[in-house]
């Protein structure tokens, strides 16, 4: 591989000259999963690399969100089309065939289709030309190495064939976990289609050079259900772009008491109503109203958000919108006295890092684990709620609302949290990473 060696951070680094990212989620998309390779392109350059980045032409636009957002400037981005989005078609079908099973007394809770005919996810039709593109890329510019970003996990299977076909080093780096045993959709999944996911992740880990993960706790679970990959599996948390700092237009909080949630409510896996329920006990007792309270909610799943409130009486609390800009909904978090946070198992959402970096304390209905840990370092006004308690997140409500009146709020530990968390420094750790595992 070409290199030269150099500085970054004031840190002596060897620099790869070239690598292929192949990211699905990248812009104009701008699902959640654009974020970590849209700042590792951009940090890769700024530390001498150059990254060439292949992303989806023609994104399913039932599954993604596509808006206007584009590639970091100087940034080289080619596009290619998948073949077919199935997503949506076989969704219908779907709705199809639940309906006529239900004439001869049969409920279908799932969809079959999806497990029979989306193997390994509902990508795949992006495989065979992005492979024809990756390859045409790596011999037009003499690439290093390539780095995949998953989900989906059709983006691994595209950098095994790559690696195949040219013997370049291959870099996973995984997002989501695809098929821990333990793991919630995992365990929902018939019998022979974990047994698949399972045969497809570990080919894919045996043939990867280094795999990165987004969590302590998932390593640790990938260690334990993958025993080879001991040696090649790491850390590189999502982080904060610290090049955001400072936000424009921001002067003080919200006039309202305000609580924000911005993302994914995973509805059906979590405990989704201890919120609303206590907003309800609060609002039965006299502590709030419209007047000094709302609860600021932005994503998909308005609908949902409204009949949840609506059964708790707090509809008039509740201010649900669609999915805004990600520059705009950060200045909505800065604004906001408590950010809910929720997470899934073995997860440090981004949203984490958003609300530590903005100096926003957080309303953590979430368990004992690496995310809490990092709360408790970083944040200290944060509440942590590990019981499913309506009593103790009215409580914590009550308690923030006061200590905002008597300039109690603590702020939180951001430089410190930026030198170990901001993008810059994680990009940095994932190019040492790389360097000293691929020689």
């Amino acid at each position: 591989m070409s290199c030269q060696s150099g500085t970054a951070g004031g840190i002596k680094i060897k620099r790869r000259k070239k690598i292929l990212m192949i990211c699905y989620y990248y812009p104009p998309l701008t699902d959640v999963g654009c974020r970590r390779s849209v700042a590792f392109a951009k940090y890769f350059k700024k530390y001498g690399w150059t990254p060439y980045v292949l992303s989806v032409k023609n994104p399913d636009k039932t599954y993604c969100s596509v808006g206007n957002d584009i590639p970091p400037q100087g940034i080289y981005t080619e596009y290619s089309y998948s073949l077919v989005n199935i997503y949506k078609f076989f969704g219908k079908l779907n709705g199809l065939f639940t309906r006529i099973m239900r004439f001869f007394g049969i409920e279908i809770k799932r969809n079959y289709f999806y497990d029979i005919f989306c193997i390994p996810d509902f990508f795949w039709g992006w495989i065979p030309t992005t492979t024809l593109k990756g390859h045409e890329l790596i011999k037009k510019f003499d690439i290093d190495m390539i780095y995949v970003s998953c989900k989906p996990i059709s983006c691994a299977i595209i950098g095994v064939l790559l690696k195949f076909m040219t013997g370049k080093s291959l870099i996973l780096d995984f997002r989501d976990q695809f098929s821990l045993e333990n793991y919630y959709t995992f365990l929902r999944m018939p019998y022979f289609r974990r047994k698949i996911n399972r045969f497809i992740e570990g080919f894919l880990l045996n043939r990867a050079d280094v795999f990165i993960v987004v969590t302590k706790q998932m390593k640790e679970s990938y260690i334990h259900q993958y025993s080879q990959v001991r040696d090649k599996i790491f850390t590189v948390h999502n982080g904060f772009d610290s090049d955001l700092l400072p936000l424009e237009g921001i002067s003080s909080r919200y006039p309202k008491f305000t609580v924000v949630y911005a993302g994914d409510f995973y509805f059906y896996r979590l405990n989704s109503e201890i919120f609303f329920e206590a907003v309800g006990l609060l609002k039965k007792r006299g502590k709030i109203d419209r007047n000094n309270f709302q609860f600021l909610f932005y994503n998909d799943g308005k609908r949902e958000i409204e009949r949840i409130s609506e059964n708790y009486g707090i509809e008039d609390l509740l201010i649900a919108n669609p999915r805004i800009s990600y520059g705009d909904i950060l200045i909505v978090i800065a604004k906001s006295h408590l950010q809910l946070l929720r997470v899934l198992m073995l997860a440090v959402p981004t949203k984490l890092f958003d609300g530590i970096s903005l100096n926003t304390p957080f309303l953590a209905t979430i368990p004992t684990g690496e995310a809490s840990d990092i709360i408790k370092k970083y944040s200290p006004s944060s509440y942590i709620i590990t019981e499913d308690s309506s009593d103790k997140v009215a409580e914590a409500i009550l308690d923030a609302m006061g200590k905002y009146r008597n300039n109690e709020i603590l702020d939180n530990r951001v430089e410190e949290f930026l030198k170990k968390y901001s993008r810059g420094n994680l990009a940095l750790k994932l190019i040492r990473i790389i360097e000293k595992n691929l020689r």
